[in-house]
């Protein structure tokens, strides 16, 4: 997003490291994700859902995924080493690449460990880790980005971490299916919680596209004819999570569902027609 606000898309010189730097998240999250279901392995065989998964049905030993997560690791971490960044004269230790991925890691493996029981901290982290990929872009290309909109990231991801919770208490019938967390969670904390994440990330998103610092970066304020299609996908998100109790999966809900498919395509498009008229 904060690429895509600063008009860098066709500017080789940000979007050849920003590029490698997705490659080694994506290389990064896979990693971390064979190491949760290692972790989690004995609880998801308890779950309806994720039963199915390789690790907890067998398919994949542990041995082979422990292996697979370390050269995965390691890849990840070659990649970034060679990021080309537009932070001049950076000592090799504080290099904006290796910092990022390696504060994505360690927070994973934080919430791997400890954190993913402890309620409020699991969907905490989780928000935190997305935030991290996103800001990092802009940030090892030296480019500033709107507190507002890393405020609206933050609380954006903080609201698709809460909805899948309760999505998963829908699933699981208030069991848990287990999932240990969702012990310390009730439906009605979970409901106002997602409220509350909503509601911040329409606010943050708002003042955004509305602050002095926004109208003088791309001269103009009509980014704010954007904001209903952020109300609208965030409204058809908790209709889907609950009428239909599809807020589980939210990467299935946000490109599966004819409705959320308007919200993010009336939204980039009327972005970049605001942002091109403007320039």
């Amino acid at each position: 997003m904060g690429i895509l606000f600063a008009r860098k898309l066709h500017d080789p010189t940000v979007m050849v490291p920003v590029a490698m730097l997705f490659c080694a998240f994506c290389l990064a999250a896979s990693c971390i994700y064979l190491l949760n279901d290692i972790a989690d392995r004995n609880e998801d065989q308890k779950h309806p859902v994720k039963c199915k998964r390789p690790i907890a049905a067998g398919t994949l030993s542990v041995g082979s995924a422990r292996v697979a997560a370390v050269v995965i690791a390691a890849s990840a971490l070659a990649l970034v080493w060679f990021l080309p960044t537009g932070v001049r004269l950076t000592p090799w230790k504080l290099r904006p690449g290796p910092l990022v991925l390696l504060a994505y890691l360690g927070l994973n493996l934080a919430y791997t460990s400890v954190l993913k029981r402890v309620a409020i901290a699991d969907v905490t982290c989780v928000a935190l880790g997305f935030l991290i990929r996103v800001a990092s872009g802009p940030k090892v290309v030296g480019l500033e980005v709107s507190s507002w909109l890393i405020l609206c990231t933050f609380f954006g991801a903080l609201f698709l971490a809460l909805a899948k919770r309760r999505g998963e208490l829908l699933v699981t019938d208030g069991t848990g299916g287990g999932r240990s967390v969702l012990d310390q969670y009730s439906a009605q904390a979970l409901d106002t919680l997602v409220g509350m994440a909503g509601t911040a990330t329409v606010i943050c998103y708002s003042i955004y596209t509305v602050s002095a610092e926004t109208m003088a970066k791309f001269h103009t304020h009509d980014l704010l004819y954007t904001i209903p299609f952020v109300f609208f996908g965030l409204g058809r998100y908790l209709l889907l999570l609950y009428r239909r109790q599809r807020g589980e999966d939210p990467a299935a809900v946000l490109f599966s569902d004819k409705g959320m498919l308007v919200a993010i395509g009336g939204w980039l498009l009327t972005s970049a027609i605001v942002l091109s008229l403007a320039h």
